[in-house]
């Protein structure tokens, strides 16, 4: 059965779910902070430092006497616990230079290592809380009681389960993911599904699970500041995947949440790229949710055009350079050069895709904020993929799939991008406001009958200066430009960046209309960019 044959809701939310917590403080109104974690903590001593030297992950011995140096003068100046910040100034102070040295391997393992619990006097773990109720941002709430009604249409009783498999650390992620959930339905539990009880479950090495963390996910002392989950971890990998696809089958939806979409890969596909015992159930669900790498995710399967690719790395500007990469993202503390010749910016895809909860074309995320557009259309022209949707931050594309067909709408704060590539330097470009929605016609997606018919009244703008618009893909300036030509109705305007020159152009085939009053509530339909380097 294909995704649209089945009942099922996919709300892809482009990042940035600004949620009240007392991890997240700013996040929240007046109504005030939740009690709960506040920050990690982490703390130098002799006791600590004597471990990392005798567990040391790899065999540069040089780096080992160098962060022994390091961290034995820091716990000199600073006995008492710091945050993380607060640790990485004081290692810069003693020698900046050995931090950019260690490996990703080397690095992480120091940071586990020095990381302390946070207990109550009573020896229990404190964690972080989260209250929807003091959210600052009124699209989050949008957001959220719109999963809330999904979750209600799909089954009486909803229960949700999170995954949190996109973060390095998902034990420290699942307070929150579990608590904006179990605040949505409730019934909502984290799932222990991590790359490391995905392979130990399949290969019946459950008594080896945290060999196996170490390995697959260099993650390290876990068991000591998150026992909880490692336990619960444990008790699902010994319950076996009969019982964990029995799990997954009983739940209303799944979510999964932001940091590498390829990590959240590994918990959905082995080594060898084939699927998981629990990868259709999941699949199967009657919602899915995912946030920023939950979102890009789930692009992939096929489609009538071929295989649907994962986006998983790279900037505009050398998407622009270089063309794009069938192979591994950068790790994010390379500087410059990174493996394989690659820039730490360097545009990367993994050619098998993701999930295919999503097979209509290729997802990105944070996508005006990070200034995205032209990256997503280097993938395309170079994956022969026509079509990529780029939802952007605080915001969600549902895609709404019943027996009556598909429907799709924006839900939260700005919008969603909808680029159909044209050739390898022009590309139409479509953005969809909050409130609208969408349907796929024999030409592609267009802007339904009933968004067109309650558009509002236009308003009148001076037309834009007669100038190239510079920096164009620095600061969100794409959105806000083609924004201005939306409410201007401007046919043309010219911009620049760096040795690139753009135009953008409207013909007969472009609509503009205002979807809702908010600063980007200006709907475009079609209107054409052309890009060359004028070198």
């Amino acid at each position: 059965m294909t995704a649209n044959e089945k009942s099922q809701t996919l709300i892809l939310i482009g990042g940035a779910l600004t949620t009240c917590s007392s991890l997240n403080p700013e996040n929240c109104n007046k109504k005030g902070i939740p009690k709960g974690k506040s920050a990690n903590q982490f703390k130098v001593d002799a006791k600590t430092i004597a471990r990392i030297l005798t567990l040391w992950p790899s065999t540069n011995l040089q780096r080992k006497n160098k962060v022994n140096a390091v961290l034995t003068k820091i716990a000199k100046q600073h006995s008492s616990a710091v945050n993380k910040k607060t640790l990485l100034w004081l290692w810069r102070d003693v020698d900046n230079a050995l931090l950019s040295q260690l490996t990703d391997l080397e690095y992480y393992f120091v940071l586990d290592m020095l990381e302390k619990p946070i207990l109550n006097k009573q020896g229990s773990r404190i964690k972080e809380q989260v209250n929807i109720q003091s959210n600052r941002e009124g699209a989050s709430n949008d957001i959220v009681n719109f999963i809330k009604a999904s979750a209600g249409v799909a089954q009486q009783n909803p229960s949700l389960l999170a995954v949190t498999a996109s973060s390095r650390d998902p034990y420290e992620s699942a307070d929150f993911y579990e608590g904006l959930l179990s605040q949505t339905v409730e019934q909502a539990q984290w799932l222990a599904l991590t790359p490391a009880l995905a392979k130990a479950i399949t290969t019946g090495q459950c008594n080896k699970l945290d060999e196996i963390r170490q390995q697959t996910m260099q993650l390290y002392n876990r068991e000591n500041i998150y026992g909880d989950r490692i336990a619960a971890e444990q008790e699902l990998c010994e319950k076996g995947v009969t019982h964990l696809v029995k799990m997954i089958e009983q739940s209303t939806g799944v979510m999964f949440n932001g940091g590498d979409q390829s990590l959240t890969r590994q918990v959905m596909f082995d080594d060898k790229g084939q699927a998981y015992p629990w990868t259709q159930a999941i699949l199967n669900r009657p919602l899915l949710i995912g946030t920023s790498a939950g979102t890009a995710v789930q692009s992939g399967g096929k489609n009538q055009f071929g295989q649907v690719t994962m986006i998983s790395n790279g900037s505009s500007e050398l998407a622009l350079k270089d063309g794009a990469f069938a192979q591994a993202a950068p790790s994010a503390r390379c500087v410059e050069d990174c493996k394989q010749g690659l820039s730490v910016d360097a545009l990367t895809y993994q050619s098998a895709g993701g999930l295919g909860s999503f097979s209509l074309g290729i997802l990105d995320t944070h996508f005006s904020e990070r200034n995205r557009t032209l990256r997503l259309a280097v993938l395309l022209n170079e994956t022969s993929q026509p079509y990529g949707f780029g939802v952007d931050e605080t915001t969600a594309l549902a895609v709404i799939n019943s027996s009556s067909g598909q429907v799709m709408t924006v839900v939260g704060k700005h919008g969603v991008v909808h680029i159909k590539s044209l050739s390898k330097q022009q590309f139409s470009y479509s953005y969809w406001p909050s409130g609208a929605q969408i349907e796929q016609k024999q030409q592609g997606f267009v802007l339904n009958e009933r968004t067109v018919h309650n558009a509002l009244p236009d308003i009148k703008i001076p037309a834009l200066p007669k100038q190239r618009f510079a920096n164009i893909l620095d600061d969100a300036k794409l959105r806000s430009l083609t924004q201005a030509m939306c409410l201007a109705k401007q046919k043309q305007a010219q911009a620049l960046h760096g040795e690139f020159y753009f135009t953008f152009q409207a013909d007969e085939h472009t609509r503009f209309m205002r979807v809702n009053k908010s600063q980007f509530g200006c709907a475009i339909e079609n209107l054409k960019i052309s890009f060359l380097n004028n070198k």
